[in-house]
């Protein structure tokens, strides 16, 4: 909670910073968003660390294989990428690039999937 709440407040005063000197400079307000972006990605990662841990301490305890989280947590790190790059593309006035940073997103995040499709479908076709 403490992450979020630092990483608000700066995104919150970096967007009213951008807004000031975009009339003026919007070469700088863009490059002050992507340090802003830098700096909450930086924070965040050490709330995945923890939940890093969390997984591991799981799946020592219960047999939880990791072959199944790891795809789900390399799908919500493209999700999270795939977002931000599509976001920064827009504010830069590209949204055509955006759409394709999205489309490349969603076909990795497909890909990353495929492990955890088929030991669901070896799954299923072992109950049959």
């Amino acid at each position: 909670m403490e992450i979020l709440l630092k990483a608000a407040a700066v995104s919150i005063a970096a967007a009213i910073l951008s807004l000031v000197i975009k009339k003026t400079n919007p070469e700088m307000s863009l490059v002050l968003g992507l340090a802003v972006c830098a700096l909450v990605a930086g924070l965040s990662l050490k709330a995945f660390s923890e939940v890093k841990s969390a997984l591991d301490l799981i799946e020592v305890g219960t047999g939880f294989s990791a072959a199944y989280a790891a795809p789900i947590l390399k799908c919500v790190g493209i999700g999270v990428t795939s977002r931000l790059g599509s976001d920064i593309c827009r504010d830069a006035g590209q949204t055509a690039v955006a759409s394709s940073v999205e489309l490349c997103g969603a076909v990795c995040a497909l890909y990353v999937s495929l492990p955890l499709l088929n030991a669901l479908l070896r799954t299923i076709g072992e109950l049959a």
